[in-house]
């Protein structure tokens, strides 16, 4: 019977598929039953009970210790299953289950809940794998190693611009032509056309495209060899159907280390491409320079496989020749998926250099665009998916050094080493994802969509795999093409109205205002002047434009416009002068200087010809012919004389008056005295003047002047003209001070006083130095007193008037004539003269009244003392003022 029991026992026990549900309501039903029984049931005076009846005590302790026992444990089985448990405690009596009832009853259950829904999921297929694994961080109690950042700070400059290297392309065998503009036609130039489903010099197209097609993609149609083979693409079937398993490549970095192999001889070349032939898909990247070559050309090679890397060196001239018949049957070979990052420059720089097409491309930019990441650059795709952060310093290095230093021979491999590692995931994700959202078609672009339907796979599953397949092919439908300057509109990536609007630069750009019929003034000229110049010299060098002249030191060229050499290097230090700018700074000043001269002198031109006349009515039978007749001279460029026969018949005119004489072609009219200027102008306009001749009325003329020359003389406004008996006195103020006295004219019948030439108006007083005046000395009345220095002058006495207004009667002393008043003895402001030791005196005085004694006194009240003015502390040793 013992025996049937123990056997029994286990079976009961055990949980089965069938018996969980029944296990599990049964389970709950109990541990309600319990908790409701030990809610209600217990007596709240318990511990009374305790103390009167033993065998109770005896029973509550025996089941006290066994629930206890049974906690503690689950509490060790739940911490020996949870690796994040920090550390496991014990209950031990009442106080322990107050104090830790929530670290070490209820976290614990916690987590065991959490678990058995985990385990639920993954029973139940709820749970999948996500599309990317990132690394899970490491726990930070135990981790005392941080992980590696980023190198930061500049690169060294040895690194970036090598300038003492000598340049490698004048090794090559093949000699670049800068000044050939020719469009770029590989037809041309291609020696065959390998994995050709469509000979050489053919063109195969769809009947229904042809019509929808636009002008770039039918020029993409006559020039691009491998269209149709894009167009019509054959991936091949392992590409769709990507490992569940892949295995991370070696580190790059550390103990296990990879080997790479260094391509720097044909023989070498040829291997490489024996064993690149037998391999399903290859992952490719290309170094460039362009700082020292107008052009730009490929440097280096990285190509992976699955098992090796290979960096080929293609400034060896041998190698650079053989690359092309080497790798054009691998890169256009379809069967073969070549997998780049970031490809829309790798394919223009291969057809640049070597004439080689890819066919079956695959660009990892357009799969991390498609899975929505956050950033899709390749240094973040090495960190998500290999824990590897590249040094991105070396992407501006100088790739032609040679030997590579360790440091950039690492870079260049790691752009590829986890490439292919980075593809299988990728895919990976897209399958995954274009399970769960698919992206509906009618989103993609009418070529992308053309291509979709090129493609062998039409499974639900491959919808985002088809769409990162087909931006790649129009990534590969790119074609090189040799871009022609502009000079007249300055259109092109290297076009001067693009630079200006890249720089901001509104007033330098093609829609710029027109200054006298130059856009932009002179200053724009200029500018595309210096462009020109700066992009033919970098042609003849084969030199970049950013290192023949700068972005920014060509703006400040153009807006300073210096005139010679040394104005041009003062612009910048000694040390920001680029080589060539310095050994061809004269040949850039010469051009300038031409510029300016020629845009001033034509802006002088246009300006000459501006002579306007107001004309306010134009009568039938007018006959007046006015000839302008201008001649424009500069002080710099020399002299332009502009003469136009325009006729116009005016009867009258605003500022000139009616019309009171006809002048025969050629002839002009002229004041015999200027008021202004004194002698008479000639009866010809002469080279040195830019107003125009032009007849008007004399009497309205002079009215002009005289109103002008009011206000510029220094005399008062008008001489003061008064009548003493028969005579008329004029008081005028002249530089000698004596009053004139003319015959006398009746003062009803006197006219307007009229200057000497003519022209009404008041006698202009010249300006004389302070050290040229002669002051009027008062007359010696005897012989044997000699005055020195000036006489006192009398003070000018006002004459009062009345309430009615007649002057009042003078005393006898004062009847006499009024002094005239000595101008030459009255400061001028055109003296620069110090101020008298009186008046400096005076202002002494003003000073010190205003600062006073520094204490304010008001009222009848008397300052407080000086020991209680006086600052007591602070600032006894006078340090601060």
């Amino acid at each position: 019977m013992a025996s049937t029991n123990i056997v029994a026992e286990p079976s009961a026990s055990m949980i089965l598929p069938g018996t969980f549900s029944d296990y599990a309501t049964s389970v709950q039903s109990a541990a309600l039953v319990t908790t409701r029984l030990a809610a209600t049931t217990l007596p709240p005076d318990i511990e009374f009970h305790r103390s009167i009846h033993v065998s109770f005590a005896a029973e509550l302790d025996s089941l006290s210790t066994r629930v206890l026992r049974l906690t503690n444990r689950l509490v060790r089985l739940a911490g020996s299953v949870d690796s994040s448990a920090v550390g496991c405690g014990t209950l031990d009596g009442e106080e322990d289950v107050l104090d830790g009832f929530k670290s070490l009853i209820v976290d614990p259950v916690d987590r065991l809940f959490e678990r058995t829904d985990m385990c639920l999921d993954d029973y139940l297929g709820r749970k999948k794998e996500p599309a990317i694994t990132v690394s899970a961080l490491p726990n930070q109690s135990n981790n005392t190693s941080k992980k590696p950042s980023a190198p930061r700070g500049r690169l060294d400059p040895a690194l970036q611009h090598a300038s003492h290297l000598p340049k490698p392309q004048l090794l090559f065998n093949t000699k670049v032509d800068n000044r050939n503009e020719s469009p770029y036609i590989p037809a041309r130039t291609l020696e065959h056309k390998w994995c050709a489903r469509v000979p050489l010099g053919y063109i195969f197209h769809d009947q229904d495209e042809s019509g929808s097609m636009d002008e770039e993609e039918k020029q993409k149609l006559s020039a691009h060899p491998y269209y149709y083979e894009l167009t019509h693409p054959t991936f091949p079937t392992h590409l769709f159907y990507p490992s569940p398993t892949t295995n991370r490549p070696a580190s790059l970095t550390g103990t296990d280390v990879s080997k790479h192999i260094y391509v720097s001889t044909p023989s070498a070349l040829l291997s490489m491409a024996t064993k690149l032939k037998t391999a399903k898909e290859i992952a490719v990247d290309l170094e460039h320079h362009s700082y020292r070559t107008y052009r730009g050309f490929l440097c280096l090679m990285q190509i992976s496989t699955r098992e090796e890397d290979f960096i080929i060196d293609l400034l060896v001239p041998s190698v650079r020749d053989s690359i092309g018949n080497a790798l054009s049957e691998i890169f256009a070979d379809p069967e073969i998926v070549k997998v780049f990052h970031g490809a829309e420059s790798d394919i223009v720089w291969l057809q640049q250099d070597f004439n080689i097409f890819v066919v079956g491309l695959f660009d990892t930019y357009h799969a991390s665009r498609a899975l929505d990441f956050q950033q899709h650059g390749l240094a973040n795709l090495l960190e998500a998916f290999c824990d590897f952060i590249p040094d991105k310093r070396y992407q501006l290095a100088d790739w032609r050094i040679r030997p590579l230093p360790e440091e950039m021979l690492t870079y260049a491999r790691s752009d590829t080493h986890f490439l292919l590692y980075i593809y299988d995931r990728l895919r990976l994700s897209l399958i995954e994802r274009a399970q769960t959202v698919i992206a509906p078609e009618a989103t993609f672009s009418t070529a992308i969509s053309a291509i979709i339907r090129g493609t062998i796979s039409d499974q639900p599953a491959h919808v985002l795999l088809n769409d990162v397949l087909a931006r790649s092919t129009r990534t590969a439908l790119r074609l090189y093409d040799r871009e022609a300057y502009d000079a007249e509109f300055g259109v092109g990536t290297g076009g001067w109205d693009t630079l200006a609007r890249k720089w901001n630069k509104g007033a330098l750009t093609n829609s710029a205002g027109e200054t006298n019929g130059v856009r932009g003034g002179v200053i724009g000229e200029v500018y595309r002047v210096v462009h020109r110049w700066r992009e033919d010299i970098a042609k003849e060098e084969d030199e970049s434009t950013r290192y023949v002249l700068p972005n920014h030191q060509l703006f400040i060229v153009a807006e300073r416009s210096p005139s010679n050499a040394a104005q041009l290097l003062g612009l910048f230090s000694h040390a920001s002068v680029p080589p060539v700018l310095r050994r061809r700074a004269g040949e850039l000043a010469e051009v300038i200087k031409s510029t300016v001269e020629r845009v001033t002198s034509s802006e002088v031109a246009v300006g000459a010809v501006a002579a306007i006349i107001n004309v306010e009515e134009i009568g039938p039978a007018a006959s007046t012919e006015v000839v302008v007749e201008e001649t424009a001279k500069s002080k710099l460029w020399g002299s332009v004389k502009v003469s136009s026969s325009v006729v116009q018949r005016t009867s009258s005119s605003s500022l000139f008056g009616p019309r009171t004489a006809v002048a025969d072609e050629g002839s002009s009219y002229s004041a015999s005295r200027s008021s202004l200027f004194g002698a008479a102008l000639p009866s010809r306009m002469t080279p040195q003047s830019s107003v125009p001749i032009i007849s008007t009325s004399r009497n309205k003329f002079s009215d002009l002047v005289t109103r002008i020359h009011r206000t510029l003389v220094i005399a008062p406004n008008q001489p003061q003209i008064t009548q003493v008996g028969s005579q008329i006195v004029s008081q005028s103020s002249v530089s000698s001070g004596s009053a004139s006295t003319q015959p006398a004219i009746p003062f009803s019948s006197m006219a307007p006083a009229e200057a000497p030439d003519g022209i009404l108006g008041q006698v202009e007083i010249p300006f004389i130095p302070t050290d040229q005046r002669q002051p009027r000395l008062a007359p010696v009345s005897d012989d044997t007193i000699v005055v020195v220095g000036q006489a006192r002058q009398k003070k000018r006495k006002r004459i009062k008037t009345t309430v009615l207004g007649k002057p009042q009667t003078r005393d006898q002393d004062d009847m006499g004539e009024d002094e005239a008043f000595d101008y030459a003895t009255v400061p001028n402001l055109l003296d620069d003269l110090p101020p008298a030791p009186e008046e400096l005196d005076t202002r002494k005085k003003k000073k010190q009244k205003a600062k006073g004694t520094g204490v304010i006194e008001y009222g009848n009240f008397r300052a407080p003392p000086r020991d209680m003015r006086e600052v007591k502390s602070g600032n006894k040793t006078h340090t601060f003022r």
